[in-house]
Parts: C-alpha cells; structure tokens; sequence
C-alpha cells in the first residue's frame, strides 16, 4: 500500500486551524496517510538575538553563555505553549478519523521570513512528505507588498513539492 506523507505547518492562527480541518476532511479514515503537524515557532525576540558585547574576552564568553541560556529558556517556553496547538490539531485530525500511529508531532526552530519556509522543507524531506500544507490568511494587497507570506515562500522554494495553500 502507497504511503502518503503530509507534512502541515502550524502556529497559533486560525489559518493553520483551518489547514488541519481540511487536511482532516481529506484524509479522514483513509489508510495509507502519514500526518507531520509541524509547530513553527515564532522568531526570536530582537533582544535575545545578541548582546551588547564586551572588550573583556571572559565577561565576552559568559554575555555569551547567558545569552544561549536565555535563548533556551525562551524557545522552552514557546514550545510549551506550542505544544497546546499540537495537542488541538491532534483531537481534530483523530475526530476525523485519522489514526494515532499516523501522527507525529515536532517543532520548527525559530527563523525568520524565507529561511523558515527553507527550514520547513527541508523537515519535509527528512519526514519523506511530498506534500505541505499551511494555512494562509487574506490580507490586503499592500500588506502582502511588504510581508513575507510562509506559504508565499514554500510555493517560491518548494520545487519537487506538492504544497497546499489552506485559506
């Protein structure tokens, strides 16, 4: 029997709630599917992206050292709070009829405009998804003028992928 993977990328907004219901209509109690719910984490906060630095190269190691443990705690917590969304894809995926040995569930590390959709495909092909689904929102022309749209850059980057853009 053919195997096919999804991989759906998820964060807290109704878009992605909404690929995960669709994706839950489509596959429903078909075997042969293979669900990836990928959180995607939300960027770094500018402050933890670097420190004010030091011409001392030992108070340099630790800001160094302190800054990689505050990075830490962050991306935990943002995880924990992740996991929340996992959770609810999960419920609605099984509602659906999909069973528990078809899921997994991972993490996206925080990045950053083209680089996440980068980062997304490149979990695709380690999870051997053909397929990658994300939700989209409608937003004004002028505020896709000036906006990285994650779907936007997995179409753009996403050669050799089947990806789906939920609206």
């Amino acid at each position: 029997m053919l195997d096919t993977r999804i991989l759906v990328a998820l964060d807290d907004s109704d878009a992605s709630r909404r690929a995960v219901e669709y994706v839950g209509k489509f596959v429903g109690r078909r075997k042969g599917f293979h669900i990836c719910l990928v959180h995607v984490l939300r960027p770094l906060p500018p402050e933890l992206l670097e420190h004010g630095g030091s011409e001392d190269p030992s108070k340099e190691i630790q800001l160094e050292r302190d800054l990689k443990v505050e990075q830490n705690r962050w991306i935990e917590s943002a995880k924990k709070a992740g996991q929340k969304d996992l959770d609810k894809s999960v419920a609605i995926l099984r509602k659906a009829g999909v069973s528990a040995k078809a899921l997994q569930s991972l993490f996206c590390e925080p990045g950053e405009g083209p680089k996440t959709a980068e980062v997304m495909l490149e979990m695709a092909k380690e999870c051997q998804c053909r397929t990658v689904v994300v939700g989209r929102q409608s937003v004004s022309w002028l505020h896709e003028l000036f906006s990285q749209d994650l779907s936007e850059e997995l179409l753009r980057h996403g050669k050799g992928f089947c990806v789906w853009a939920v609206e």
